[in-house]
């Protein structure tokens, strides 16, 4: 991510005496203008923002000019890798320029940059969630837009990303040992994402980690704990059916639950 408050100095101290230093200190727009758009062109972005960012200041109140520099200066940033100040931006400019032509583009920009400058699904994902949100927003606002599909497969992945996280806390429950915790998380996941490409593995996780919770159980709470493992399975096969990928496991430990119920029945 760049920040223009570092790109101003390093250029100044080498551009000083080159023809772009002698028109970032002229005041002539039209000459600063003409060459914030040339550097844009060649896509030298750390170029061409410093005199974008003179320009917001020179135009002022001037719409058609402050529209051009505020839809350059967004992309600039876009094109820096600067996702956090483009989405800014391109939010600005719907704001400012209600009825620009570029407004649905700038709308859409806005929050694919915030979807852009998402991290990977182990971080917090309350981001996440606000964006999903926006992206939501904008197809109620432009169903019909050529970018709300492009907002629909945005939504898809981040609620992908949102499912792994939350399939990952079910494995960590699992391997730290904390059955229980592996089963009320995977319950909980599934009510949330029931149409989750790993569905069946958490399915069979919640047998697993039942069937490992009674077993570790005091005495007197291990039938109770197995009979639940049998619910569970019966939950799993009306999913699944035999053509589970684990199917054949979890068949194997619900006839070892009904083995040690027999056996805990024989105590009482």
């Amino acid at each position: 991510m760049v920040r223009l408050a570092f790109i101003i100095p390093i250029l100044l101290l080498l551009a000083a005496c080159s023809d772009y230093g002698k028109i970032y200190k002229s005041k002539n727009a039209t000459l600063k203008y003409n060459k914030a758009v040339q550097l844009y062109m060649k896509k030298d972005f750390a170029r061409a923002l410093p005199l974008f960012e003179q320009l917001r200041d020179i135009y002022g109140r001037a719409t058609d000019s402050l529209e051009q520099v505020y839809f350059y200066t967004a992309y600039s940033h876009y094109g820096l890798g600067d996702y956090e100040f483009a989405s800014m931006f391109f939010k600005d400019f719907t704001e400012n320029f209600t009825t620009s032509k570029r407004s649905v583009e700038c709308a859409y920009m806005a929050v694919y940059c915030d979807y852009m400058d998402i991290g990977s699904h182990d971080l917090d994902q309350s981001q996440t969630l606000k964006t999903i949100g926006g992206l939501q927003t904008f197809i109620n606002y432009y169903p019909e837009s050529e970018y709300a599909q492009r907002c629909n497969n945005h939504i898809d992945d981040l609620r992908r990303k949102l499912q792994q996280k939350e399939y990952d806390h079910v494995k960590q429950y699992f391997h730290m040992g904390d059955f229980r915790a592996a089963v009320n998380s995977a319950k909980n996941t599934l009510k949330l994402y029931p149409d989750m490409e790993k569905k069946e593995e958490l399915e069979f996780l919640i047998v697993k980690a039942q069937f490992n919770y009674a077993a570790n159980s005091i005495e007197k709470k291990r039938l109770e704990r197995y009979k639940e493992v049998l619910e569970y399975y019966q939950d799993y096969v009306y999913s699944n059916g035999s053509k589970g990928e684990n199917a054949r496991e979890a068949e194997s430990l619900n006839e070892k639950a009904k083995d040690a119920i027999e056996k805990l029945k024989t105590l009482l």
